[in-house]
Order: C-alpha cells, then structure tokens, then sequence
C-alpha cells in the first residue's frame, strides 16, 4: 500500500494533468492519495472524474499559502468542503492577487523599457493561469531579454529590484480558522523549511491538528523531532513528496501507514 499526500497538478504549479498524475500514481500501485494544489481545489475536483479509471482512495487537499510574522507559511488542508464559501472566497482571493501581481510586474517592467508581451507570460503559465515570476522569466528568455532564470531574477525579479510586487498572503491563523470552519483538518506542509521550528507551537494554539512529519527530503533528524512534537501535542502525522511532475523518483516515495490511519481517524471524529 503506497501514500502520497502532497502533490501538485497544472492547475496550479504542476506539469501534469489531475488525470495524468492519476494514471502515475495508479501505475505505480499507489492506493492513497491527496492531490494539493497551490491555493485551489480545482485541480482535485477535476481528478474525481477519473477514479474510475483509476480507481484509488483521492482525499480532498488543498496547500494554502499564508503568513506569519514576516514569514511564508503553507497549510495543508484536507478533507475540506470545496464548496464551503467561505474556502472559496479565500482561495480566489489568493488567485486574483496572483494574478495581478504578475501583471503589475510586467508592467513594471516596461516601465524599465522591457517591452514584454503579457500574452506571453501566460503562455508558460497554462491553461489554468496560475502565473508566477518564473513564467515572467521564461517569457524574457524567449523574447532575448536575458539568457536564464537566474540572470532574469539577479537582474529583474528579485525582491529588491523595482520591479518586484509582494506576494498576497492570508494570516495563518485566519486560514486554519477558516479551514476548520470548512470541515478540514490542517496541517504544517513541510515544517523544515520553516525559519524556526519553535512557531510550530504558536501554529498549535491557532489550532493546528497535523504536522507533515514524513516529507520526502526531511532529514531523520528532523523526522524524530516533528514525530516528538506530534504525539506530545495529539497531532496527526502525514506524509507526502511534493511532487510537481519534474522530479519522478518522487513516485518511488510512500508516507508510513500511520499517516492514513491518522488522518482517516480524525477525519471521522471530525464527523461525530
């Protein structure tokens, strides 16, 4: 039995198709999985078209994007209502703002005298308009602006530069609030990366039910700790690699059955 409860489509930063990771996962013997797009569900709904295709045990997810103190935190949200309106006004709001960032940059940026095409920055960003700074920069790189990514972002998209627009964040506290007010159950993505390990008890007073213990590229030492943290404070422990289709050693990746178990359990307490 094989689990991933993180993963991402083109819906939003993903180079697969709900449908195409689908038939990965399924041809890979995966039996659980959560697809998590970037502030949308949109992604997860359109997979449930699928699962007779495929047939798999597809739990709700979403990854959202928010902030605390200074820093980017993402909560993981699963089992939420996707049709829960206050979810919805959330993650348009995140949408919308994203959107226009990106199109305020490229404005910005012909305000420097890069004369850039918008219609072209959303050709790198799909079907889906999930835009971003890097297809800002595949579109420079295309246009002969800049060479690579990298220069594109030493010399035009960094934070510092005139053309950077700060991102959109929704307070953590708010977004858990309104997660459980969804019916979900949130969860610190991938606590790693996070600055200071010590905000994880400030995200517990807000709420927080589940750390993503096992991600992929966590450390067994950082491992041992979030496993600590989680049974000393009775929260879930889940698992998931961040796939985004790029990196396909991922599929080789399956959270610890706990995880399910886990989170199957509190889902249903949940319900009463």
């Amino acid at each position: 039995m094989k689990i991933d409860l993180h993963l991402h489509t083109n819906f939003s930063d993903g180079k697969l198709s709900p449908e195409q990771l689908l038939k990965f996962a399924w041809e890979n013997h995966y039996a659980y999985l959560s697809i998590t797009d970037h502030d949308s569900t949109l992604g997860y709904q359109e997979a449930t078209k699928h699962l007779t295709k495929y047939p798999m045990d597809l739990i709700p997810g979403v990854e959202v994007s928010t902030i605390y103190q200074t820093s980017d935190v993402h909560i993981l949200a699963y089992y939420v209502d996707v049709e829960n309106p206050d979810l919805v006004e959330m993650l348009k709001k995140i949408y919308d703002s994203r959107y226009g960032r990106a199109k305020q940059m490229v404005e910005n940026l012909r305000q420097l005298g890069i004369d850039l095409n918008w219609e072209d920055v959303l050709k790198y960003a799909g079907q889906h308009k999930y835009v971003g700074r890097p297809h800002i920069a595949r579109a420079m790189i295309e246009n002969g602006f800049c060479k690579t990514i990298k220069s594109v972002f030493d010399d035009y998209l960094n934070n510092d530069s005139p053309v950077y627009v700060p991102k959109y964040r929704i307070d953590t506290a708010n977004a858990i609030e309104i997660i459980k007010q969804a019916g979900g159950i949130p969860v610190v993505a991938h606590p790693g990366r996070l600055e200071d390990d010590s905000v994880l008890y400030d995200f517990i007073d807000m709420g927080i039910e589940g750390i993503e213990v096992y991600y992929a590229s966590h450390s067994s030492g950082q491992i041992k700790l979030y496993e600590q943290i989680a049974l000393e404070h009775n929260l879930i422990r889940t698992g998931g690699s961040d796939f985004h289709g790029h990196d396909f050693y991922y599929l080789n990746y399956s959270a610890p059955d706990i995880c399910i178990k886990e989170l199957k359990t509190r889902y249903l307490s949940k319900r009463g």
